[in-house]
C-alpha cells in the first residue's frame, strides 16, 4: 500500500470516528432537550397539585407510555431498514405498519388494563378512565412511531422542532388545565398535544409520500414474512423488557406504596429514565458506525465507551452530590422523601451505561439474543426488587436498582469478553 493510500485510509477512519461522536453528541443533546421540557411540565404539576393527585396521574401516564412501547411491535426500528429499499412501494409499507401499530397499541392497552396494575391506572379518572386510557395509548403509540417514519423518509431534522413544540404545548395546557381539573388536567396536557402532533405529522408524511419521488432502487422490495420474523423476533423481546423497566416499575411502586410515595418515585425514576434515554441515543450512533464497519468493532466500541464515560460520569456524580436541591424544585416534600432514592438511582445508572454500550454492539452485529438477555435480566431483577421491598423503605428500591444493574453490567462484560475471544479464535470480527 502506498503512503498516499495509507494516509487516505487513516483520514477516512478518523472522519468515521468523528462522525460517530458528532452524531452521538447531537442525539444526546436532542434527548436532553426533550427530557428537560418534560421535567418542566412535571415541576408545574408538582407545584400546582397535591402529591397524591400527581401520583395518580403518573400511574396513568406510566400505563399509556408502557402501551406505546409495546404497541409498535418493533416496527419503528424495522422501517429504518425497510423503507429505503421499498422505493415506490413505500407508501403501502408505511400504511401497513401504521395499521399494525394501531392494532397493536389497542391490544396492548386492553392487556395492561386487565392486569392488577389496571386499578392504579383508572383511579385518576373514575368516570371515563377506560376510554381515555385507550385514546391516550393509541395517540402516544402513533406519536412515537412517527419519529421512525420521519427518519426513514429522511426527515429526521423535523424531530427536534416537533418534540420541542409538543413539550411547550404540554406545559401550557397543564398551566391552564391543572388548577381547574386536577389530575385530569395533567392527563389532558399529555393527550391533547400528542393528538395534535399525530395530526400534523400525518399530514406532512402524506405530503412527502405523494409529492416527492422516492429514491431510485434497482427493484423495489417489500419485506417477506421470513425477513419480518428474522428481524422482529430477536429485537422485539428486548424492546418489551426495556419498556417494562421504564414504565411498569412506577406502576408497581404506586400499587404497593400508594399514590403519594409513588409520585416521589415516579419523578426520581423519570430522572433515571432521562439518563438512560440520553445514553441510548448516544449508543445509536455507535450501532450505525459499527454496522457500517464491523471490522473496527473493538476500536469504535472503546472510543464510544470513553466518550460515553466522559459525558455521563461527571454529570451523574455531580447530580448525586446535589440530589436534594434538584428535587427541591418539585417541592420540599419531594426532596425530603426522595433524596436518597434519587442518589441511588443515579448511581445505578453508572453500570447501566455499560449494559447500554454492550447491547449497542450486540444490535450492530445482529446478536438479538444477547440484547434480550441483558434487558430481560435488568427488568426482571428490578421488578423483583420492587415486589419484595418493605413498603416503609422506599429508598431500598434504589439500592436494589444499583445491585441489579451492577450484576447485569458484570454479566455484559463477561459476555463481551467471550464474544471477542471467540471471534479471535475463529478469525472473524468482534
Amino acid at each position: 500500500m502506498t503512503t498516499g493510500s495509507t494516509a487516505a485510509a487513516r483520514r477516512a477512519r478518523r472522519d468515521s470516528a468523528q462522525t460517530m461522536i458528532r452524531d452521538g453528541v447531537s442525539l444526546v443533546a436532542g434527548a436532553l432537550l426533550t427530557s428537560a421540557v418534560g421535567v418542566a411540565a412535571w415541576i408545574v404539576a408538582a407545584r400546582l397539585l397535591p402529591q397524591e393527585q400527581v401520583g395518580q396521574a403518573s400511574a396513568f401516564v406510566s400505563g399509556f407510555l408502557l402501551v406505546a412501547g409495546l404497541g409498535d411491535l418493533g416496527l419503528g426500528a424495522a422501517l429504518l431498514r425497510w423503507v429505503p429499499r421499498a422505493g415506490r412501494l413505500r407508501t403501502a409499507l408505511i400504511a401497513r405498519c401504521y395499521a399494525l401499530v394501531l392494532a397493536g397499541s389497542l391490544a396492548a392497552a386492553c392487556v395492561v388494563l386487565v392486569l392488577p396494575t389496571g386499578d392504579e391506572i383508572t383511579e385518576s379518572l373514575p368516570r371515563f378512565s377506560t376510554a381515555a386510557f385507550l385514546f391516550a395509548s393509541v395517540a402516544w403509540a402513533m406519536f412515537q412511531f412517527q419519529d421512525a417514519v420521519l427518519i426513514s423518509l429522511g426527515r429526521a431534522r423535523w424531530m427536534p422542532y416537533e418534540n420541542a413544540a409538543i413539550g411547550v404545548a404540554r406545559v401550557g395546557v397543564l398551566a391552564l388545565a391543572g388548577p381547574a381539573f386536577g389530575a385530569a388536567g395533567i392527563l389532558l396536557s399529555w393527550i391533547a398535544p400528542a393528538l395534535a402532533g399525530v395530526a400534523v405529522v400525518s399530514v406532512l408524511v402524506c405530503r412527502v409520500l405523494t409529492r416527492e419521488r422516492p429514491p431510485d432502487t434497482a427493484e423495489p422490495v417489500l419485506p417477506d414474512r421470513r425477513e419480518v420474523l428474522r428481524l422482529l423476533v430477536p429485537t422485539y423481546p428486548a424492546k418489551v423488557t426495556s419498556s417494562l423497566l421504564t414504565d411498569l416499575v412506577p406502576l408497581l411502586v404506586i400499587g404497593r406504596f400508594g399514590p403519594a410515595p409513588g409520585a416521589v418515585f415516579f419523578l426520581v425514576w423519570m430522572a433515571g429514565n432521562t439518563v438512560d434515554y440520553a445514553a441510548i441515543s448516544f449508543a445509536q450512533s455507535v450501532i450505525v458506525r459499527i454496522a457500517h464497519e464491523p471490522h473496527r468493532t473493538r476500536e469504535l466500541f472503546a472510543l464510544g465507551g470513553r466518550r460515553l464515560a466522559a459525558v455521563f460520569v461527571p454529570a451523574l456524580v455531580l447530580a448525586v452530590l446535589i440530589a436534594h436541591p434538584l428535587l427541591s424544585v418539585f417541592g420540599g416534600d419531594y426532596a425530603s422523601q426522595g433524596t436518597w432514592l434519587l442518589r441511588l438511582v443515579l448511581l445505578g445508572c453508572l453500570p447501566r451505561l455499560v449494559v447500554t454500550l454492550v447491547a449497542a454492539a450486540g444490535i450492530a452485529h445482529g446478536r438479538g439474543r444477547l440484547v434480550a438477555m441483558l434487558e430481560g435480566s435488568s427488568a426482571l431483577g428490578v421488578l423483583a426488587v420492587v415486589a419484595v421491598v418493605p413498603v416503609s423503605h422506599l429508598a431500598l428500591t434504589g439500592l436494589g436498582f444499583v445491585v441489579v444493574q451492577s450484576v447485569v453490567a458484570a454479566a455484559a462484560v463477561v459476555a463481551l469478553w467471550r464474544w471477542v475471544r471467540s471471534a479471535k479464535t475463529e478469525g472473524g470480527t468482534a
